[in-house]
């Protein structure tokens, strides 16, 4: 984990990622038109980031650049082929854009398929394998960086499809890294696979809009927000927005910061503690300024009665410190999210626990305080005092648990922090196998608008994050990075269903010892009635005793019931069924195969999206649970 100054998380850098596809053979009446649309998106993209760039809440929420404000960072996502790709390249440097190439084969032998254009019809400008080539060579060394993917040309004799399966895997390794897509698209089905509408169409399906600059047509860009503008298109009315304002419209919503919900106060104590909050109080300002605090012995309350209860013991190994900057650069953030989550949820759980069994206090101290008193003496008289005063302050460190608990927000931040922790760490694992999660489904996760910081959080990461350098994790050392996902969470899964399980025996078995020892202390109060009645200060105590004991029972069956043990151990045996089956999967693939990446990063995000189904389910369980006295 990273050291206590090293754990204020960096703000993001300002930055957007555009992707390109479109067709190789381009009409030379053609080329201007095209040339001059790609250089007008480029312009307004750079021109609308460097005005958002300006915006008070944007300069804010991102890191600063040398002259204080965010520099606005833009990269295009191209395998600068033959055709559109290559305009784009271009007109991308001369704006001042970066450039990352993902290749479908290594260079090599992607360099096999620079053969030119030898076609001598009037439409169509030829170009020689030499320049094909020469032309590649040159952009590819004005690049930020490259990816090589494990797709291959043929498999084998005979073989027609491989080439379109690794052209399609590069085409929707653009899509799925992009903000935007721009299309250089003639509005036809594609020849093959992996063809420019193929992966039209595959971005309009995951979310990703989608900038349309005809081939063949004299007319101008058009925004396609998702597939229903490409398989319904309307008419343009004459009132619609143009395509400039649309995208000015979706950088405004997804540049700046969401804005902060008034969020809803239930209790009395809520609506006391909201009195002394900042009204301008901001989720992602908090994560990004507070300072944590380290966790005092009282906060960990909850750890050592679990583990004790659970039998188990708490695992302090340090994590290993990825050296890949990909890598690095997604752990260093989950390690810091991961780190608040856990101070934030043992406070909370810490709390919730001491506030059980201050409440069970109270009613011991108010039993033996009447106890003690019934002498007259005046020593007695002075111990039930001093029982009194130990009841009153029992109460009054209750309300100030609830007041800490609720001004603070302990609960809220240590479940936002988890989810926020678990999206950094499913995008360590997916980044090295060239795959990313979806905004999309980020956002459907976190479907609650006081949620909605987590999503630009993650996005706005996302968009400035390394791209994987070299070649993508593919064959063996793929699956041994899945593997290793899968195996932590099988490990934390089965060490939670075991914790839960034995905490729940426990604190069953302490609480129906604690009945019965209740229930024979009242039968003797009765036996005592009802044949001493001349020792009826006798079957006071013996009353006295079973309430006391009462109190007892009651705060084990609350601490089991509050904590959910049960239904906890039953989520981990179901996430260890998934988890087992998504490991064999797994393993019966063919990592001899081309593209083997490919299957490995649909595992991969498949057991993303099983792990934080798990972890939704899981918050909105504890979600709608506020901590009040008893």
């Amino acid at each position: 984990m990273p050291e206590m100054e090293d754990r204020i998380p960096a703000r993001p850098m300002l930055a957007l990622r555009l992707g390109i596809t479109g067709a190789r053979n381009l009409r030379t009446d053609q080329l201007n038109r095209i040339r001059e649309h790609l250089k007008d998106v480029f312009a307004l993209v750079k021109a609308d980031m460097e005005r958002l760039a300006s915006l008070k809440e944007v300069a804010h929420a991102y890191a600063p650049g040398p002259g204080g404000m965010p520099l606005p960072r833009i990269t295009l996502i191209t395998p600068i082929a033959l055709g559109a790709d290559r305009l784009a390249a271009r007109e991308a440097l001369a704006q001042g854009c970066e450039i990352f190439v993902p290749m479908p084969f290594p260079q090599k032998e992607y360099e096999e398929d620079f053969t030119g254009i030898k076609d001598q019809s009037p439409d169509t400008e030829p170009i020689s394998a030499e320049q094909d080539l020469a032309e590649f060579r040159q952009l590819i060394s004005h690049t930020s960086g490259q990816l090589e993917l494990d797709g291959a040309r043929s498999s084998g004799p005979g073989d027609d499809h491989s080439s379109g399966q690794a052209y399609e895997a590069v085409g929707r390794f653009v899509v799925r890294h992009c903000d935007l897509l721009i299309a250089v698209w003639d509005g036809k089905p594609s020849n093959g696979r992996g063809g420019t509408a193929e992966i039209v169409h595959y971005a309009a399906t995951m979310g990703v809009p989608i900038w349309w600059i005809h081939a063949q047509k004299v007319t101008g860009p058009e925004w396609l927000a998702d597939i229903q503008d490409i398989q319904y298109p309307v008419p343009s009315l004459p009132e619609a927005l143009p395509a400039e304002a649309k995208l000015q419209n979706y950088l405004q919503r997804l540049i700046p910061p969401r804005a902060t919900l008034l969020q809803h106060h239930g209790s009395w104590i809520e609506h006391l503690v909201s009195c002394f909050k900042e009204k301008d109080d901001s989720p992602l300002e908090a994560y990004f300024r507070e300072v944590p605090c380290p966790r005092r012995f009282i906060w960990k309350t909850y750890t050592t009665v679990m583990n004790w209860a659970g039998r188990t013991v708490e695992d302090s190994r340090p994590a290993v410190v990825p050296t890949d900057p990909c890598a690095r650069y997604w752990f260093t953030r989950y390690a810091i999210a991961d780190g608040r989550a856990n101070d934030y949820a043992a406070r909370y759980r810490s709390s919730y626990m001491l506030t059980i069994v201050l409440t069970a206090m109270v009613l011991i101290l108010g039993v033996s305080a009447l106890w003690v008193g019934f002498s007259g003496s005046t020593v007695t008289q002075l111990f039930s005092l001093a029982m009194a005063v130990c009841e009153l302050v029992a109460l009054v460190l209750i309300l100030a648990l609830v007041i800490a608990s609720f001004h603070l927000q302990w609960h809220r931040k240590s479940i936002e922090y988890r989810l926020v922790a678990e999206l950094f760490r499913k995008q360590e694992t997916l980044a090295a196998l060239g795959w990313a999660l979806s905004v999309g489904k980020v956002e459907r996760l976190v479907d609650i608008e006081q949620l909605s910081w987590l999503a630009w959080l993650f996005a706005a990461n996302q968009r400035c994050a390394p791209f994987p350098d070299g070649t993508v994790a593919g064959k063996e050392s793929g699956r041994g990075i899945l593997f290793k996902l899968i195996d932590e969470q099988l490990v934390y899964h089965r060490k939670r269903e075991t914790t839960a399980l034995n905490a729940s025996r426990t604190f069953e078995k302490l609480s129906s010892f604690a009945f019965i020892a209740v229930v024979i202390f009242v039968s003797l109060k009765v036996l005592t009635e009802l044949f001493r009645q001349d020792q009826h200060g006798l079957a006071i105590n013996f009353g006295l005793i079973a309430i006391v004991l009462a109190g007892f029972s009651a705060a084990f069956v609350a601490i089991r019931n509050y904590s959910e043990l049960q239904l906890l151990a039953e989520q981990s045996h179901h996430m260890i069924l998934e988890l087992q089956s998504a490991r064999i999967r797994v393993s019966r693939l063919d990592t001899s195969r081309p593209l083997v990446s490919q299957a490995l990063g649909a595992q991969a995000a498949n057991v993303a999206t099983l792990m934080l189904q798990d972890l939704d389910g899981w918050g909105r369980l504890f979600r709608g649970k506020l901590m009040e006295a008893s």
